[in-house]
């Protein structure tokens, strides 16, 4: 498999296409992919998400945003064989070294509220950092809302907003996981400095837990929730506006 650089745009038709989600992180700033005989195969949008700097220094304090990537989106065509996004992603880490050697480590979140634990990191020998838990809000129709859209549309994310509005408020894990493009001296280092355990010890579909309220308290449950494409979501009228 030969990984190169390719038009970000390219890359976000493809995960429109095929990936869960429709919408993208802030800061896409490279995009990897590899191409087979029927076009491209897959894309790797690297970049950050909405606090860089917050991210990397909590976890290891001595770094800053330009030395890491986080992966925005990850997503190669369905009827590829399984093992395909472990390859793809090393590639991507052997392109990093080749073409950014000033990149230390690759940083990502499986979402484990979408039911992903993060197999394609395991298989790909990334470390395990451990998990937190986030939270999202869906419609009636499964539209995942964003804490953030709340906030920015109403000026608050109070209980009596979100059930007047129909929304379901969904907690989930999100997991940790690391890739170090580093020497074995830095990396040593690094391990040492950061905030949390990492290692190979991996989560598992058992590892999933949500916590649901749709207006009368939550319940925990280990059956994930509906969540589909983000779709049409747009502020309603509210009773007495």
């Amino acid at each position: 498999m030969q990984v190169d650089r390719i038009d970000t745009n390219e890359a976000k038709r493809l995960c429109l296409r095929w990936h869960y989600s429709n919408i993208f992180p802030p800061h896409c700033i490279v995009s990897l992919g590899f191409y087979d005989e029927h076009g491209l195969g897959g894309a790797a949008i690297w970049g950050w998400g909405t606090r860089p700097r917050h991210t990397i220094q909590k976890l290891f304090p001595s770094l800053d945003t330009g030395d890491y990537w986080e992966l925005c989106r990850l997503c190669c065509r369905d009827e590829l064989p399984r093992n395909t996004e472990s390859e793809f992603l090393a590639g991507c880490a052997r392109w990093f070294r080749a073409n950014q050697p000033e990149r230390v480590l690759l940083f990502t979140w499986a979402d484990g509220i979408r039911g992903k634990p993060g197999y394609v990191y395991q298989g790909s020998n990334w470390l395990y950092g451990g998990y937190i838990t986030t939270e999202i809000y869906l419609t009636a129709d499964g539209e995942p809302v964003h804490p953030r859209l709340l906030v920015t549309r109403y000026g608050t994310r109070r209980k009596s907003l979100w059930t007047s509005l129909g929304l379901r408020k969904v907690w989930g894990r999100q997991f940790r996981y690391v890739r170090f493009l580093c020497n074995h001296a830095t990396r040593k280092r690094l391990l040492r400095e950061s905030s949390v355990e990492w290692a190979q010890i991996y989560p598992k579909h058992d590892d999933l837990i949500w916590k649901i309220d749709a207006g009368e308290g939550s319940r925990e449950t280990r059956n994930p929730p509906r969540i589909e494409r983000a779709g049409q979501f747009r502020r309603p009228a509210l009773a007495g506006a």
